[in-house]
């Protein structure tokens, strides 16, 4: 009920620009480090250009605050998983 309501809250509030808010994205919350894998294909061929993990710390009174993006090095643990579960 509680997100319900929330969605209810977020689809009559404005956007930033004043605008008015067309959609609401729910995503399940996981916890632990977040990737982001840079990764492009064409004709079948398909490379990862960069991964990172994001930089994130409780802050202001929220959980978690998104201060940047660290580089992952292409040859760590994480990489050798994520980059063949990303292809």
């Amino acid at each position: 009920q509680e997100a319900k309501n929330h969605f209810h809250v977020l689809m009559q509030s404005q956007m930033v620009n004043g605008g008015e808010c067309p959609a609401v994205l729910c995503q399940e919350f996981l916890r632990g480090k977040e990737y982001v894998v840079d990764h492009v294909s064409r004709d079948g061929q398909h490379k990862t250009v960069m991964l990172w993990v994001y930089d994130k710390r409780p802050a202001h009174s929220s959980a978690f605050v998104y201060f940047g993006c660290i580089p992952v090095d292409s040859s760590s643990p994480e990489a050798k998983i994520l980059i063949p579960y990303v292809r």
